[in-house]
């Protein structure tokens, strides 16, 4: 009887979901009901899905782990995540390359973060497997524009003066070369900022303005569409991914190129619609500048990209050469 069980026991099918699954955890920086972290759910249920359970994993929303969003490169690499989404301006510490498409009037639209991406990314995962990541997929927020309260900016020379809240260094350069003065809040602070008057604007998406419900005190978006809002890079630990069977790494690398491309359409689109939804449902106005206002900040923002490039050295250098030249700009 003994050597009839162990018999079976041997029999089972160890490496598979059927006696326990692998379990990753994936941080993102937005809260689970943000359409981030929608997608973030939608994309770990899938890969549950087509694994049977052999692969799961755990979408770890903003505040639940005790690391900083600036912190994933790391943190992945090292295995305290085996997944996190990297958006391009808060691992630029350790990927200096990853946010130039965050550069002022340089990348605007989705199809030119495609181009780009192109010739961007190869340098981008160097820098990632310095420290043990590297890129499953990437998806782009929508371009970032001007959305305030108070006097409406209309035109470039509008920025002077005003207190515009900043993400990233490149958006503080182009406000700074605008003449405005750039203000840094976190993500909670900034409800207060608002109302309190810290701040007159706020650089981010319509997307998440109405995500966040920051709608509440904002009154106009200018629209020139700055730069387009992504990458965010979804990082995977090296080991993490080796590790896997091949079939589970094959399967989860589908899934991540059907959310890339899903996300890809959907939420360049999902943009357009929650633009109307800001001017019909609360009441905002949107200000489109003229072809001519875009065309003077692109004009002063250029001299800002070589310069950019050339303090994070030649790779850099390298990479805004083969961007441009896949622009064509």
């Amino acid at each position: 009887m003994f050597r009839a069980l162990v018999a079976a026991l041997l029999l089972l099918p160890w490496g598979t979901g059927a006696w326990a699954a692998t379990k990753w955890d994936y941080y993102v920086f937005v809260g689970i009901t943000h359409p981030i972290g929608q997608y973030a759910k939608e994309f770990a249920e899938e890969v549950k899905k087509r694994t049977g359970g052999e692969l799961e994993i755990i979408v770890r929303p903003a505040g639940e782990l005790p690391y900083r969003a600036t912190e994933v490169v790391r943190t992945t690499g090292q295995g305290q995540v085996q997944l996190a989404d990297g958006y391009m301006g808060f691992i630029a510490g350790d990927a200096k390359v990853a946010a130039l498409p965050g550069l002022p009037f340089l990348v605007t639209t989705a199809e030119e973060l495609k181009k780009a991406m192109g010739a961007l990314e190869p340098f981008v995962v160097k820098e990632l497997e310095r420290f043990g990541a590297t890129i499953l997929f990437w998806y782009t927020w929508p371009p970032q524009n001007v959305w305030g309260r108070g006097e409406p900016i209309s035109t470039i020379d509008g920025f002077k003066g005003r207190k515009i809240r900043a993400t990233s260094p490149e958006q503080t350069e182009m406000l700074r070369r605008f003449g405005a003065v750039p203000v840094t809040f976190t993500t909670p602070e900034v409800p207060a900022a608002a109302q309190r008057g810290a701040m007159d604007g706020n650089l981010t998406a319509g997307f998440n303005l109405l995500g966040a419900k920051w709608y509440e005190f904002t009154e106009w978006g200018f629209l020139p569409d700055i730069h387009i809002g992504g990458p965010s890079y979804i990082l995977v630990s090296k080991k993490a991914l080796d590790a896997l069977t091949p079939e589970l790494r094959k399967t989860l690398q589908a899934v991540a190129g059907e959310f890339h491309q899903r996300m890809f359409k959907e939420i360049p689109a999902r943009e357009e619609q929650d633009r109307k939804t800001l001017e019909t449902a609360h009441k905002i106005r949107l200000i489109r500048p003229a072809p001519a206002e875009i065309e003077k900040g692109r004009k002063l923002m250029e001299p800002y990209w070589a310069e950019w490039a050339q303090t994070r050295g030649p790779q850099a250098v390298e990479a805004l050469r083969k961007v441009r030249e896949a622009l064509g700009r």
